[in-house]
């Protein structure tokens, strides 16, 4: 059930529109001054599929980066985010991927993330949390 729902209003490319907050974001995450700056200018495109072995694959991809994460909902999986391990979780709920982004090392200095997508009329609306700050990036349809 879950599955065909999100088949039906994530599954396509997705290309950045517009963003609230994100350079705070990127800052709250420890990303430095050069990095924010390249990256406040990307305008990456997200693409989410559903694989033969009922993964959801999420690639977010600009001209120096790409992340890409596959997982089945609700299983705790690796991924590393700024050179960091990261323990992850993503559900789906309110008609919203969730995903939470937990250091593996207690003592990093890299903060917890939490990110909701939500289709919200032609638009995917990713809202990242991390420590006190709420960034929105809108993303529109593309294929």
């Amino acid at each position: 059930m879950a599955l065909e729902e999100i088949k039906e209003k994530f599954v396509g490319v997705w290309k950045l529109d517009r963003s609230e907050n994100f350079q705070e974001f990127l800052q709250e995450v420890g990303v430095g001054l050069p990095l924010r700056k390249m990256a406040s200018l990307a305008k990456p495109e997200m693409t989410i599929s559903i694989e033969n072995d009922n993964k959801i694959k999420i690639v977010m991809k600009t001209g120096f980066f790409t992340q890409e994460d596959c997982f089945h909902l609700n299983e705790e999986f690796l991924k590393e985010m700024q050179g960091t391990l990261m323990k992850a979780i993503a559900s789906y709920e309110d008609g919203m991927i969730k995903m939470t982004n937990t250091p593996v090392d207690p003592n990093s200095k890299v903060k917890q993330q939490v990110i909701h997508r939500e289709r919200v009329g032609d638009e995917i609306i990713l809202t990242l949390h991390t420590g006190n700050v709420v960034c929105k990036r809108y993303m529109k349809k593309i294929g």
